[in-house]
């Protein structure tokens, strides 16, 4: 949050217009001593007011939120980008680009797929190349599979505004944000979405949001964690609570969206999975009461970073060359509690493990 302030104050002193602090806190809708608190590190910009003042300003909210003066702007082939407005989740799913550029941390980028594949044909090239080299089915940590096997970052982040996850590309980082919940089912549907918009090349630029109507992404995401081959060989019709509700976990994913799958596949459903009425979590936890405190469930029930990004932060707190604003932020813990043990201790508590980055 340091260097976000010090690029307003800055382009609040060159701004071409000859606007003073009060007269942009005017136009903000913030009270002049907000704004003085802000820019002198005691209180944290909003998302909206980072996009209010980038607008005001006349420069990238990119820019202002990441330092990153590239736009990497991607719009679906083919597909217009419509209503373009102001993205208030942009300072959440921004931030860790900041992050990333503080330590001087790169990330590989996602290969695009061939333009005329369609989402099975990606959807099964990326289950391979996840599932290669791993004992383990990658939905048992899917984050962790993703970071490892395409290189880039995965973070839970806290609090903000309401969004569930978004992939970010900039000129020296790729990432996808996902946040906080206890809903591991539907933490995983929105991460593999979001793999889809890197790999479909879809992501639009940080700070503006488009509506595309395109179902591909998700199409990407259920043919990845429910692969219709796999479906059609289940006779939904005998299936079990039992036998649903171990079919729900290993998949991992909420009954909601499995009954929507077999739906638009022109599947029935089964007298089991019409009647799951009581949800998700109700009907695992019937089968298994300790699922919940199985590390799969906890996996986006609290902060994570790429281990990477968490021991370059480490290391220039060690050395004097970061102030642990950012991996405060990151970690939702006040700069004030933060120090290299409490830093291991919430990387021990949370609900993933410490795998890096290839």
């Amino acid at each position: 949050m340091n260097q976000i302030r010090l690029r307003v104050g800055g382009a609040i002193r060159s701004n071409s217009d000859g606007l003073n602090q009060s007269g942009i806190a005017r136009q903000a809708s913030m009270t002049q001593d907000a704004l003085s608190r802000s820019l002198s590190g005691q209180r944290n910009f909003s998302a909206g007011e980072l996009a209010v003042l980038a607008k005001i300003l006349g420069i990238s909210l990119q820019w202002l939120v990441t330092g990153d003066p590239s736009v990497d702007a991607h719009e679906a082939d083919g597909q217009l980008v419509t209503e373009q407005r102001p993205d208030r989740v942009a300072e959440t799913v921004a931030f860790p680009a900041g992050a990333y550029r503080e330590v001087g941390l790169a990330t590989q980028s996602v290969p695009a797929a061939n333009s005329w594949a369609s989402p099975e044909e990606v959807a099964g090239e990326v289950a391979a190349r996840l599932t290669e080299g791993s004992s383990l089915p990658f939905i048992h940590d899917l984050p962790a599979a993703i970071e490892n096997t395409f290189g880039i970052g995965v973070l839970v982040a806290a609090g903000g505004p309401d969004f569930d996850a978004r992939a970010v590309v900039t000129s020296k980082a790729t990432y996808v944000v996902v946040r906080v919940t206890g809903a591991w089912y539907q933490a995983n549907l929105v991460l593999a979405r979001e793999l889809g918009v890197l790999v479909g090349g879809r992501q639009p630029a940080i700070g503006r949001r488009g509506r595309v109507q395109d179902c591909w992404n998700n199409d990407v995401a259920l043919e990845l964690l429910l692969p219709a081959e796999t479906l059609r060989s289940i006779d939904w019709n005998k299936q079990t609570p039992r036998e649903l509700a171990n079919f729900l976990w290993e998949a991992g994913v909420s009954a909601k969206a499995l009954a929507q799958r077999l739906d638009a596949l022109g599947i029935l459903l089964g007298p089991a999975l019409v009647h799951a009425d009581e949800g998700t979590l109700q009907l695992l936890v019937w089968q298994n009461p300790d699922c919940r405190s199985h590390h799969r469930a906890r996996a986006y029930r609290a902060p994570r970073i790429p281990h990477d990004l968490l021991n370059a932060h480490l290391k220039g707190m060690r050395e004097g060359r970061v102030d642990g604003t950012s991996l405060a932020w990151m970690l939702d813990t006040p700069l004030s509690e933060l120090s290299e043990s409490s830093v291991s201790m919430a990387a021990g508590n949370a609900a993933w493990p410490l795998s890096g980055i290839r």
